[in-house]
């Protein structure tokens, strides 16, 4: 008989071994179109909201859980906040205290959101956060006020927090959206406003505090003038 040929051996294991780039190749495109879904989902969605919002005159389509969006809001918190006559912090002459119930402050981008309760379909008004900073004072009375000042340091508004954390929050968020505010309306002037690049609940929230910046209250002083000039007349006929 002739030699017997020698088989070769085989390993006493197999690896399978898994082409995980391919895996993820094929994973890849599937994801991106889930994404892309979400997002054309979500525009639909603010798109209705906003015509909800202008065929109400802004009385709807802009709720808490819209504008916080996706990301969710700078800032969102309670506080009670009045306007102030613009020397200082409101002292409650010739108006009682102000409005003593808190407010929900929300921060969406470069605006200052005020809802009297979470289930408001639309803000009540909003602050631009451009050329204001938020200052911190000194607790009073068991509270943390915060005043909302210009450059020049008139007072425009007054809100008091409950925590000192929560006010140290506020102060800080408003700075940092003060500063964007700031830099859009440089680059707008630059006419490089197509160069930013904001999700769509941003841009969502400045459309609509565009209308809401209009049904801010009026200060203090001007409130005080109307009473004034009100009593006069009366006080004469005496």
């Amino acid at each position: 008989m002739g030699e017997e040929e020698k088989q070769p051996k085989r390993p006493s294991t197999v690896d399978f071994k898994i082409d995980e780039s391919a895996e993820s190749t094929k994973k890849r495109p599937s994801v991106k179109r889930g994404m892309s879904k979400r997002k054309s989902l979500r525009a639909s969605f603010l798109r209705l909201k906003s015509l909800s919002f202008r065929r109400s005159g802004g009385e709807r389509g802009a709720d808490i859980d819209t504008l916080r969006g996706t990301h969710g809001p700078e800032f969102e918190g309670y506080a009670k906040i009045n306007r102030s006559g613009g020397a200082g912090i409101s002292c409650g002459c010739f108006g009682g205290s102000g409005d003593t119930k808190e407010k929900i402050i929300l921060i969406k981008g470069a605006y200052c959101f005020v809802f009297v309760n979470e289930s408001d379909p639309a803000p009540k008004y909003a602050i631009a956060c451009a050329h204001m900073k938020a200052k911190i004072h000194s607790p009073s009375h068991g509270v943390h006020p915060v005043t909302i000042e210009t450059a020049l340091g008139d007072v425009e508004w007054d809100l008091t927090f409950q925590q000192k954390q929560i006010a140290k929050q506020f102060a800080d968020a408003f700075k940092k959206q003060a500063a964007v505010g700031e830099s859009d309306e440089v680059r707008k002037r630059l006419g490089h406003d197509k160069l930013l690049n904001k999700r769509g609940s941003v841009r969502y929230a400045e459309a609509i505090a565009e209308k809401k910046l209009e049904e801010q209250p009026e200060k203090k002083e001007n409130v005080l003038l109307e009473d004034v000039n009100r009593i006069e007349p009366m006080m004469a006929g005496c």
